[in-house]
């Protein structure tokens, strides 16, 4: 079998669906599991996954290795978003503690680093392994730079769980690096049509801001359209910037994303500054607030004791002088 031929049955195979514990299958969906439950059935179903994707990649003639992961790098695209506070990560990294690794990441051989090695996919599966401490198992395979972010892109694809806006960033970073829109829609297995939307959307939003947000799954290509066209205006993006510099900000980045569109969607305030009034003597007596709905005065009460209920008691006097000026 030639390698091209290897590594496209390595592809078809979906060599790194186990191991992901990104989403339980269709029908696991359906049980609704109480905590423990709920792990040790992940645990199982991604367990009998590896053990079938192993006995394929095996079938192939590809051989597995075992690498210190401090000498694997990462691939030169990022795809995530989520960090290593992931819950999903942390289920991951005790499930390869308790049970293991028994699929192989896809590696090849550093370009630039004798005896090193560059992750296509697995990534996250390679930081638990740095995180425990334990060899990375990989199937090194001789990969340019076009048929590394095609495995890498391929799987994210055949897994499904690169969330939308994961999506447009490496749809973007691609372009970046000078890959063609036809490799692109081959990484991602997507049309023109979607590529488009998912390349206007990442380059319509500050990087930054993304990822202060996060991955946001259940944030599908709509709501991402909406806010990237909200935060076109200057006003707009500066308050959406207020609500992810606070330090509070939810964990979970669906939460996050909420508190964003709503800053993004929320109208610019029209209430001036406040004013202040002062006695001749300059002693400030009275905050005056004005907005389209009310006008507020707060005095002094301190500065002024009685002043505020006079002003009270005279009300119906300056009514009727108001309304004499304006007859």
């Amino acid at each position: 079998m030639t390698r091209r031929n290897i590594l496209t049955s390595l592809l078809e195979s979906k060599l790194a669906v186990a191991n992901s514990s990104e989403r339980p299958s269709a029908e696991s969906k359906d049980r609704v599991l109480a905590g423990p439950v709920r792990t040790m059935s992940l645990t199982l179903d991604r367990m009998a996954e590896e053990s079938r994707t192993l006995q394929e990649a095996l079938a192939t003639g590809a051989a597995v290795v075992e690498l210190d992961p401090e000498c694997v790098d990462v691939s030169f695209i990022r795809d995530r978003l989520s960090g290593p506070d992931d819950p999903e990560f942390q289920v991951l990294k005790e499930s390869l503690r308790s049970h293991g690794q028994e699929v192989p990441i896809l590696v090849r051989p550093h370009p630039t680093r004798s005896g090193s090695f560059q992750a296509a996919y697995g990534h996250r599966r390679l930081k638990a392994a740095q995180d425990i401490g334990i060899k990375i198992k990989a199937v090194v395979r001789n990969l340019d730079d076009r048929q590394l972010i095609l495995a890498q892109g391929i799987e994210n694809s055949a897994r499904r769980d690169l969330s939308f806006i994961e999506r447009a960033l490496f749809a973007k970073a691609l372009e970046d690096s000078g890959h063609d829109r036809s490799v692109i829609m081959a990484a991602l297995s997507t049309d023109k049509t979607e590529l488009s939307k998912l390349i206007t959307v990442a380059r319509a939003l500050p990087e930054t801001l993304v990822r202060a947000i996060g991955p946001a799954p259940k944030a599908g290509r709509r709501r991402w359209l909406q806010f990237a066209e909200l935060v076109r205006t200057r006003k707009a993006l500066v308050r959406v910037e207020a609500v992810l510099s606070d330090t509070n900000l939810p964990a979970d980045s669906d939460a996050r994303f909420l508190k964003a569109f709503a800053a993004a969607i929320e109208k610019a305030s029209k209430t001036a500054r406040d004013e202040v009034w002062k006695r001749p003597d300059g002693a400030p007596l009275a905050r005056i607030s004005r907005d389209p709905k009310a006008t507020i005065l707060r005095f002094d009460e301190k500065a002024e004791p009685d002043f505020g209920a006079y002003v009270v008691e005279r009300l119906g006097d300056l009514y009727e002088e108001f309304r004499t000026r304006r007859a």
